[in-house]
This record gives C-alpha cells, structure tokens and sequence, in this order.
C-alpha cells in the first residue's frame, strides 16, 4: 500500500513538473480559440520589428492575481514568418503571396523582467486601416527571454500591412510593416 502510494506521488509530482512548462508558450491561439480558427487563411510575411520600450503593467490582471509586482515588459525581436519550428521563425520575410501563404505568424521574443506575468496581444492592421485581424492574447512569464507566436489566417487582401503588439494596458511595445501581393 505505501508503494502504491509513493508512485501516486511521484506520478503527481512528475505532472506537476511538465504542467509547469519551461517558460515558453506553444499555443499561439487566444483564449476564443474556435474564432481564430474560423478566420480566412493569410499570408507568411517575415520582418525584423524594430526595439520597443520597456512598458510596466502597473495593477493588471497577472499583478494582482500573484498578489506581486508588475510584468515589466520590452519586445526583443518581432518577426513575420511563414512557420515556426524549433522556437525559432521559418521563411522569415516582409512580402508575402496571399496565395501560397495558408498562416502568418508573428514570432516574439519578449523580455520580461518584473516578477509577474503578463500578457501582450498581437493584432495585424490591413492596408485601408480596417479592423485588425488576428487580436491574439499571449501569455508572458516572468523571463529575460520568452519566446511565443502567434497566427492568422486573415491576411489576404493585397497591400501594405501592419502587424502590432501591444500590452494589456493597450501600449504599443512593437510594429513591422509588411506587404500581402496576390
């Protein structure tokens, strides 16, 4: 019985261990999943975005759950891609054919150096200033490099595009135009 007992333990623990993840976020959806996943498919564009400043999240939701202080938030690098793999971006770019392009993702690497977790949200801004699709929210833990991405499938009008992060506070932390050809 105490066997049983202690691999019951080891079990939960272990689950525990994995449940607790390495600081890195894989699931590039928002919380409404299913609504991303009925957009259009979009296009691949890759682009270095340039330094965006550090921005506090002073009071927000992460903050006051943990009961600690605020994310301290600074996007390192902001790139458009066609892919992911390995946490690192796949055909980066900054012009992308609609056609062939089924996702565009914007891969981020955060710098998170309050002691709290936060959140940024990743929208792309068509070329006549429409409503942005995408509007991914991504979790940000406390870590000096914390990498994540997020995807739409909306991108398909032809144009100068725009893909922004902003904080939960709704700050601009980093933009990198990009063009959609068809």
């Amino acid at each position: 019985m105490a066997t049983r007992m202690a691999r019951r333990m080891t079990f939960l623990a272990l689950c525990a261990v994995s449940l607790a993840g390495c600081g890195e976020r894989h699931d590039a959806r928002p919380p409404a999943a299913a609504a991303a996943a009925a957009s259009p498919p979009g296009a691949a564009v890759t682009a270095p975005a340039p330094e965006a400043s550090a921005a506090a999240d002073k009071g927000g939701k992460a903050g006051r759950e943990k009961g600690r202080g605020a994310a301290e938030l600074k996007v390192k690098r902001l790139v458009l891609a066609e892919g992911v793999k390995d946490r690192e971006p796949v055909a980066p770019g900054t012009t992308f054919r609609a056609p062939e392009t089924e996702r565009l993702y914007a891969f981020l690497e955060i710098e998170n150096r309050g002691d709290a977790e936060g959140e940024v949200t990743v929208a792309f801004v068509p070329p006549d200033g429409g409503a942005p699709v995408g509007n991914v929210t991504l979790g940000v833990g406390p870590s000096p490099r914390w990498r994540t991405w997020a995807f739409t499938r909306g991108v398909r009008k032809a144009g100068e595009w725009t893909a922004v992060v902003r904080s939960e506070t709704g700050e601009e932390l980093a933009r990198a135009p990009f063009e959609v050809t068809l």
